[in-house]
């Protein structure tokens, strides 16, 4: 009985060491330290978002979204203009893969032609792009920057909504 345990033991000890190796490996790699500029790392995705509890939607001026017949106006598109520009401001870093978005965040869709497009979730610390069917965090350079932005890019927004 004595010598299963300590082979489990033996066990359990390789097993630990080499997942504390495995992350070791990646804070100390280029793929966790390399910054990234927004641009770099964005990505478009029509998947399911993480639960959100508010959207910022980006209009591009000019643009007739889904069946409307009246142009997006410079008024509508300036809450997703400046959302964008807050996360343009920004470098990001990647985060473990292990890590996963919290909810009740701030869903940012793009809105052009017919079809909306997920293009990033703010879960009030780190920044979630879709990938290849799931999300991918970053951590932004400065996150109290750029969720002040984002509260500011949402109260504008519900102001022109509210004020329609």
């Amino acid at each position: 009985m004595k010598k299963k345990l300590w082979i489990l033991c033996v066990i359990a000890v390789l097993l630990s060491a080499f997942g504390l190796g495995l992350a070791a490996a990646y804070v100390t790699s280029d793929y966790s330290t390399e910054e990234f500029s927004y641009d770099q790392i964005k990505g478009f995705s029509a998947d399911p978002h993480p639960q959100s509890a508010h959207f910022i939607n980006i209009f591009y001026e000019g643009d007739f979204p889904g069946m409307s017949d009246t142009p997006v106006s410079a008024e509508r598109a300036e809450p997703g203009k400046k959302a964008l520009n807050a996360l343009r401001g920004q470098t990001y870093t990647r985060l473990f893969p292990l890590i996963r978005p919290s909810k009740k965040g701030i869903g940012i869709h793009e809105i052009s032609g017919c079809s909306p497009s997920y293009i990033a979730y703010w879960d009030g610390k780190h920044l979630w792009l879709p990938d290849e069917g799931h999300w991918r965090g970053y951590a932004p350079s400065s996150p109290d920057d750029i969720e002040q932005e984002l509260q500011s890019s949402l109260k504008l927004q519900n102001g022109i909504t509210n004020d329609k």
